[in-house]
């Protein structure tokens, strides 16, 4: 299996296998086009997220301390706060992006679509980053930090 290749400048490329393994998430932001960092779940977060050796993912997140709503479903769509992600599928590495192609997913829109993730390894830290995305407050990227888990 090759782990990393290397092109003429020197510079390593990630592959599919560099990905391989258990991440524990150790940061979620909202980047703002401004500059300005948010933290919508807080400092404390929890999430993992799993990539297969036979080319799949799962994620699941959310902010630490999350608790068990006792609203009733009707209520809970009219507030439209995300404070759980999780989806899966397979993946694929294209350069600097990797892909996840959604199979199943908590959110019925991501079905079928292809979740673009920039990324940045270094050691035993994942960085992914969405593309721009448009939201009530205007165009932010999303940036989530995970530490690879050890035996």
């Amino acid at each position: 299996m090759v782990v990393t290749k290397e092109v003429e400048d020197g510079k390593k490329i990630d592959t599919a296998s560099d990905f391989i393994g258990t991440w524990k998430l150790i940061d979620y932001a909202f980047l703002h086009e401004d500059g300005v960092i948010k933290k919508p779940w807080g400092e404390n977060v929890v999430g993992y997220l799993l990539y297969s050796a036979e080319g799949y993912m799962s994620g699941n997140l959310s902010p630490g301390g999350r608790r068990h709503s006792r609203e009733r479903p009707e209520t809970q769509k009219n507030r439209r706060k995300r404070d759980y992600i999780a989806y899966a599928g397979p993946y694929t590495v294209e350069g600097e992006t990797v892909i996840h192609h959604v199979e199943v997913s908590l959110f019925p829109n991501w079905l079928g679509t292809a979740q673009l993730r920039h990324h940045k390894l270094e050691g035993n830290t994942l960085v992914l980053r969405t593309p721009p995305i448009l939201l009530g407050d205007g165009v932010v990227a999303v940036q989530l930090t995970w530490e690879r888990v050890k035996k």
